[in-house]
């Protein structure tokens, strides 16, 4: 047995050794950020798709990455990664391991594209909104999204070709890659998660220098191809403050990976894993929540879900006659 399968055993038997105590705290955290997850992004795929105010050329991209962090908890996080974390072992077989990793990783990656496209739309209606409206149409931005997703696709293929597995590592209680994978490690982390990363940084610093430049007189009156209202300041900022939380939330899960990658070994404690799948999930989770808070359009969006405005009905009972005392009832959508 090798290092990384005996650290791989040390850390199962760890992670069957744990108190009831401690599997019903961890279990029930992640069943919560699972739950915030699901109702957040299912939320917000229903205000777009259903409102036609909301089905604009930003939001197409924050449903882009509304999918793509439903879909992780779907197809990964919550049937798969829950299961093992309550079961304190992996409970499914390799195949399901091979798909899981597969999956974690290109959603994953997905979620570093969408926010690189969404900085690019953002840096040009702010810098150059005179391009936006030719480079920025319905057509080629769904053309873009889709690219960028079938990009995605083909990120752990090069891995999985070149005859390396995907591994259940028992304190992240997921499938990952192999750690002595280190080429293909580093290739992950320069195309898909380093170049977009420049991206947005490049993006965000010119947006933030026009915008001080301008003294905030963007005009607020009626937009032309020239100019730029305060709402598409709103938006940016939004969509900025997304990127800033991302990041706060992968840097570590990015750091940790990196650390093994070079030491070659599994030697972090327990603790410094399963805060690194908390931290990737709670990445997926988060958005709903800054949208709400920062965003008045789904804010008021979300509270209309909440509060059932669209569906709640409301029971009237009213005499058919004076005379009689048979009633009617009659039921009214408020």
């Amino acid at each position: 047995m090798d290092l990384a399968e005996q650290q791989l055993q040390e850390m199962l038997n760890e992670l069957n050794s744990r108190s009831q105590l401690t599997v019903v705290l961890e279990s029930g955290l992640y069943a919560l950020i699972l739950l915030m997850l699901f109702v957040g992004n299912f939320a917000t795929l229903f205000v777009i798709a259903f409102n036609n105010r909301m089905r604009t050329i930003p939001n197409m991209f924050v449903a882009s990455l509304a999918v793509s962090d439903f879909l992780l908890g779907a197809l990964s996080a919550g049937p798969i990664a829950f299961t093992a974390l309550v079961k304190s072992r992996w409970p499914f077989n390799d195949t399901t391991c091979q798909y899981q990793g597969y999956v974690a990783i290109t959603l994953a990656v997905t979620s570093t594209q969408t926010l690189a496209l969404t900085a690019v739309n953002r840096y040009f209606r702010i810098v150059s909104p005179a391009k936006y409206r030719r480079y920025f149409t319905e057509k080629k931005t769904q053309i873009m999204i889709l690219a960028s997703w079938f990009y995605c696709m083909w990120a752990p293929l090069p891995y999985l070709l070149n005859g390396y597995r995907m591994v259940f590592h028992p304190a992240k209680f997921f499938c990952y890659l192999q750690i002595d994978s280190g080429p293909f490690t580093a290739f992950l982390v320069t195309v898909y998660v380093g170049l977009p990363t420049c991206v947005v940084i490049f993006c965000y610093l010119r947006i933030f220098q026009t915008v001080r430049s301008h003294n905030n007189n963007f005009q607020t009156t009626q937009e032309s191809s020239n100019t730029v209202n305060v709402e598409e300041i709103k938006i940016t900022r939004t969509l900025f403050v997304i990127v800033v939380f991302f990041n706060l939330c992968w840097t570590p899960v990015l750091l940790i990976d990196i650390l093994d990658t070079i030491r070659g070994s599994w030697s972090l404690p327990r603790e410094a894993y399963v805060a690194y799948s908390f931290l990737a999930t709670i990445s997926s989770a988060l958005n709903p929540i800054i949208y709400g808070v920062m965003n008045k359009n789904f804010r008021r969006e979300y509270l209309k879900i909440i509060r059932c405005t669209f569906c709640r009905s409301q029971v009237v009972v009213e005499p058919l006659n004076s005379k009689g005392n048979r009633a009617i009832t009659v039921v009214s959508t408020v």
